[in-house]
C-alpha cells in the first residue's frame, strides 16, 4: 500500500473513532461516575461484571471444549508431520486445559499455512545448467533440479571453498577476514556469549568499525538469551549496529520463541563468506563442559558470497521486522556498497547451490536436499550430525539405501548436551544397525559437524543438523556442492574422525539396559517436537 492509501485507510479510521464517540461517553456514562468523592462505578456496572462472572463460570468448560475442538481441526489441517499432529492431539485429549495454552504458545505454523496457500511452484521446463557436469551424473542434475524448485536456489558455477575444521582453524580465518574488511561486515549467530572469545570477537568487530567498516551484527534473541545489554551497548557505542531476531520479552512462554535463527553466516565485503556449526563462545573452542569440540565451517569465494548475503540481508530486515524496503534496497545494502557487478571468471568452477529453509518455507528444501542425496546413492552416503531425529522420511531413506547396499555410515555424538534430544537420537540407532548401515559415536568430545557426502561426488555442509527442528522449525543454510575434489576432502575428514569413534554392532546394541530403551522410547514420543 502506497503512502497515499495508507494516510486515506487512517483518515477513514479516525473518522469512524469520532462517529462513535457519543456512544462511547453514553457507555462511560451508564458504567462509570465522577463525582467530588473520586472516580467510581455504578450499579450497572457491578451487575455486568457479575453477569459475565457467572456466565464465564457457568459454560467455562463448554467453551475449553469448544476452543480445544477449533484448535484440534487446526492442527488438524496444518499437519504436515503425522507423528507431531497425534501428539498434539493427545496432548489436548489427555490434558484438556493445559494443552490448550500448551498448543498456543508452541504449536502453530500459521506462517506456514499462509505460505502453502500463496506458494506456486517452479516452472516444471526449468532448465538446469548441465555444463559443469560430466556425462552420466544423472543424479546431481536432478538433486539441483529438485533444490531450485522448493526454494529458487540458483546453480552457483565459479567459486572456491575452504574447509576449515574446528575452532583453531575457524575463528583465526574469520578474525583475519574482520582485520582486512574495508566496506561491510555483516555477521550472524545463533549463540554469541559474553565471555573470552566473544569478547575478543566483540573487539575486532569494534576496531572495524571504529576504522570506518560498515559493520552488523545479528544474533538470535533466544540462543543469545544470556548475551547482557551492556556488552550490546559497547559495541553499538563503537559503532556497531547490533539486533536480536525475533526478541521475545518471555522466550519460555512465547510462541515464537519456537522458530529461532540457526545460522552462522559472515560476510566481508561481498568478497567473502562464513559459515558452518561454529557459534561464538568458549566452548566452540574445546573449553566448556563437553571438552573437545569437533566442528566444520567453510570459507567460500566467489559467486555463493552473493547469495549468503542476501540471506543476511533478508534476516536482518525482514526478521527483525523492519522496513526493508527503506532500510535496504533504498540505500543499497543488498549490494553492500559494491560495484553492481562482480567478476568472478577468474576463479575456478566449482557448482554449488545455496539454501535456505525455515518454518515460513513450503517444501523444507534442505530436507529435500538431504532425501535427495541419501535416496539416490548408488554407492555412498556418509552422514555426520549433533543430533539423529530425522523424522520418518529420511530415517526411510537412510535404511532403505542401507538395504540396497549402499554404504551408509553415521557419525553422532558419545555425550549428550540436550536430553531429550540424545536419548530421540538414540531410537533411531537400532533400525540403522538391523537395515545393515555402520553407527558410529565419537569420544574424544563432541561433534557438532553438519554434512552429508554422496558418492565421492557430491557434499552438503552449513548450519542445518538431520533433526526435525533444524530440518522443519529452525532457519537454516546450506551448502549443497557438486564437486569430486571437495567432496573427497570431506570424506577423508570422516574417515579420521572414525578414528575418534567408537564403531556400534547390532547384536551389542540389542543388550543395552532396558532404561536405556525406555529412555529412547521417551525420546522417540518427544521427538516430534523436538
Amino acid at each position: 500500500m502506497n503512502k497515499i492509501g495508507r494516510w486515506l485507510l487512517w483518515a477513514a479510521a479516525a473518522a469512524f473513532l469520532l462517529g462513535l464517540l457519543p456512544t462511547l461517553n453514553g457507555a462511560f456514562s451508564e458504567f462509570f461516575t465522577l463525582t467530588e468523592e473520586g472516580f467510581g462505578v455504578t450499579q450497572s456496572f457491578v451487575q455486568a461484571v457479575e453477569s459475565v462472572t457467572a456466565f464465564v463460570r457457568n459454560y467455562m468448560w463448554h467453551m475449553v471444549i469448544l476452543y480445544a475442538v477449533a484448535i484440534a481441526f487446526i492442527i488438524f489441517l496444518e499437519g504436515q508431520n503425522p507423528d507431531r499432529t497425534m501428539l498434539w492431539l493427545l496432548v489436548l485429549i489427555f490434558v484438556p486445559v493445559f494443552g490448550v495454552f500448551l498448543y498456543l504458545l508452541l504449536g502453530p505454523d500459521f506462517q506456514g499455512l499462509r505460505n502453502r496457500r500463496l506458494f506456486r511452484a517452479a516452472k516444471k521446463n526449468y532448465e538446469f545448467d548441465r555444463s559443469p557436469f560430466r556425462k552420466g551424473i544423472e543424479n546431481q542434475i536432478l538433486i539441483g533440479r529438485l533444490l531450485h524448485a522448493c526454494c529458487g536456489a540458483d546453480l552457483l558455477l565459479k567459486n572456491k571453498i575452504d574447509i576449515l575444521i574446528n575452532g583453531e582453524e575457524t575463528f583465526p580465518a574469520m578474525e583475519a577476514a574482520i582485520a582486512g574488511a574495508e566496506k561491510f561486515i555483516h555477521a550472524e549467530f545463533f549463540i554469541f556469549r559474553d565471555d573470552e572469545l566473544g569478547r575478543r570477537f566483540g573487539d575486532a568487530l569494534a576496531a572495524a568499525a571504529r576504522r570506518g567498516v560498515k559493520v552488523r551484527l545479528l544474533y538470535d534473541a533466544v540462543g543469545s538469551w544470556g548475551l547482557k545489554a551492556k556488552f550490546v551497548k559497547e559495541l553499538e557505542a563503537a559503532g556497531v549496529e547490533c539486533r536480536s531476531f525475533m526478541p521475545v520479552c518471555l522466550p519460555l512462554f512465547h510462541r515464537q520463541m519456537n522458530f529461532r535463527n540457526h545460522r552462522k553466516i559472515i560476510v566481508i565485503d561481498r568478497k567473502a563468506a562464513f559459515t558452518g556449526g561454529l557459534n561464538v563462545g568458549v566452548e566452540y573452542e574445546g573449553r566448556g563442559p563437553l571438552g573437545f569440540w569437533r566442528d566444520t565451517f567453510v570459507r567460500v569465494e566467489g559467486e555463493a558470497v552473493p547469495a549468503l548475503h542476501k540471506i543476511f540481508i533478508d534476516d536482518w530486515c525482514t526478521r527483525a521486522k523492519n522496513d526493508r524496503g527503506r532500510v535496504c534496497e533504498d540505500s543499497g545494502e543488498t549490494r553492500g556498497g559494491l560495484p553492481a557487478t562482480d567478476d568472478y571468471s577468474a576463479l575456478p568452477t566449482l557448482p554449488m547451490q545455496v539454501v535456505e529453509s525455515g518454518v515460513d518455507s513450503v517444501w523444507r528444501a534442505i530436507a529435500n536436499g538431504y532425501y535427495g542425496m541419501i535416496s539416490r546413492a548408488q554407492s555412498r552416503v556418509w552422514v555426520t550430525s549433533p543430533y539423529l531425529v530425522p523424522g520418518p522420511a529420511l530415517m526411510n531413506a537412510l535404511t532403505t539405501a542401507a538395504l540396497s547396499g549402499v554404504d551408509v555410515r553415521v557419525m553422532i555424538p558419545s555425550k549428550r548436551d540436550h536430553f531429550l534430544v540424545f536419548w530421540g537420537s538414540r531410537s533411531n540407532i537400532a533400525p540403522l544397525l538391523r537395515a545393515g548401515a555402520r553407527v558410529f559415536t565419537y569420544q574424544k568430545g563432541f561433534i557438532h559437524t553438519k554434512s552429508v557426502v554422496a558418492d565421492g561426488r557430491t557434499s552438503s555442509v552449513g548450519t542445518c543438523n538431520m533433526d526435525v527442528r533444524s530440518l522443519e522449525i529452525n532457519f537454516e543454510t546450506q551448502l549443497f556442492i557438486y564437486d569430486a575434489e571437495t567432496a573427497r576432502k570431506f570424506e577423508l575428514q570422516f574417515e579420521k574422525d572414525m578414528e575418534d569413534c567408537r564403531e556400534l554392532r547390532a547384536d551389542e546394541w540389542e543388550k543395552r539396559p532396558f532404561y536405556q530403551k525406555l529412555l529412547e522410547s521417551f525420546g522417540r514420543l518427544y521427538s516430534a517436537q523436538i
